[in-house]
């Protein structure tokens, strides 16, 4: 064995390793034990993201959605406080919670036969717009809203509510997408 082998041999490893790399999934995936579990006892069908677009998750929790209804998932992925982006997903019956001031549609898309609909930063700060574009959303906040279906007879549809920060709409579509049946 000449003594460049060993180096040959390593620069392969090196590229094995760094293809491998590049075959994962660039989106974490999330694990989807705490929204199985958070289904039962809930009318509605609780969803699970499958990316968190590479971001850690950072909280989840039922709340009281008040007024007789089930609880309401709350999970963040990410930081508000990072310029990495932030996730908040809200599932629930109806909305829990009024949107946010500040922001307008910017596109729809269609995701399991729903109409979801983003909603981005209005120019200038405005508390209300009627429209915003990709690079107020990508800037600044998003707020996305849709109706999902129901899991199984069993279960009612979900009003899903997607809050992010420094996302852009492929990102945005990638996570609501993503969105699954728990069980």
């Amino acid at each position: 064995m000449t003594r460049y082998q060993p180096r040959i041999a390593i620069a392969l490893l090196a590229a094995g390793l760094a293809a491998a790399a590049l075959a994962a999934p660039a989106n974490a995936v999330v694990d989807p034990a705490k929204y199985e579990q958070a289904q039962v006892g809930l009318t509605y069908t609780v969803y699970a993201p499958t990316t968190s677009m590479d971001l850690k998750g950072t909280s989840f929790q039922l709340t009281d959605c008040g007024g007789g209804k089930d609880e309401q998932i709350n999970a963040s992925f990410g930081s508000q406080m990072s310029n990495k982006g932030w996730i908040s997903l809200s599932e629930s019956q109806t909305g829990c919670q009024d949107g946010p001031d500040g922001v307008g549609p910017v596109t729809t898309f269609t995701v399991k036969g729903a109409t979801a609909t983003i909603m981005g930063s209005c120019k200038g700060g405005k508390s209300t717009c009627t429209k915003s574009n990709p690079a107020l959303l990508r800037k600044g906040q998003g707020y996305t809203t849709v109706t999902l279906p129901a899991g199984s007879s069993a279960l009612k549809s979900t009003f899903v509510e997607v809050y992010t920060d420094g996302m852009s709409v492929k990102d945005i579509k990638a996570f609501v997408t993503g969105l699954k049946p728990a069980q």
